[in-house]
Order: C-alpha cells, then structure tokens, then sequence
C-alpha cells in the first residue's frame, strides 16, 4: 500500500511538472536553448563536469525566474521552479549525450 501511494504521488507530480513546463513553455524555451549552448560550449572546450552542469542549471532557473517575474508580475511557486529545473537538467543531459 506504501508502495502504491509513492508511485501515485510519484505520477501525480511528474504529470503536474509536465503541465508545468507545457504551460509556461514560452518561458522556458529561451532559457533551455542558452542552457543547451552553454553546456555544448563547456563540452568542446573540455570544461563540462558535474558542477558547471549545475552551475549551468542554476543560471537557467535563475533567468526563468526573471522573466516569470517580470511577465506574470509574481513569484515562481517552488513546484514551478522544481518543474523548470527538471526540464533544464533534461535539456542538460540530452546535450551532452547529443539528443
């Protein structure tokens, strides 16, 4: 029962998260392609470890953050800054893997 009440939370947040980033997608999509340049620059100079990727990351939330201010006129909730960071890290990775 445990077990089925974590997958449950489990599906209800990766469905919340992808509405999320569906939602302010106009938001995010700026930041994920400067994301993903960054981390392919990091990647040609031989710079790219785990934390320029976070360093990286964190920038890309921060931008986010920026323009969801400046747009909307509040505060990004932390299930939307959660959202968003799983999204970046994705965009990350598939960089680096070259997806």
């Amino acid at each position: 029962v445990v077990a089925l009440n974590a997958l449950a939370q489990w599906v209800r947040s990766k469905v919340s998260h992808t509405k999320i980033v569906d939602d302010y997608w106009c938001y995010i999509q700026p930041v994920a392609e400067a994301v993903r340049a960054e981390v392919l620059d990091a990647l040609k100079a031989s710079t790219l470890s785990t934390s320029v990727v976070g360093a990286i990351v964190q920038r890309g939330l921060v931008q986010f953050a920026e323009s969801f201010r400046l747009n909307e006129g509040r505060e990004p909730t932390a299930t939307q800054i959660a959202a968003v960071g799983i999204e970046l890290e994705d965009v990350a990775e598939r960089a680096i893997v070259g997806k």
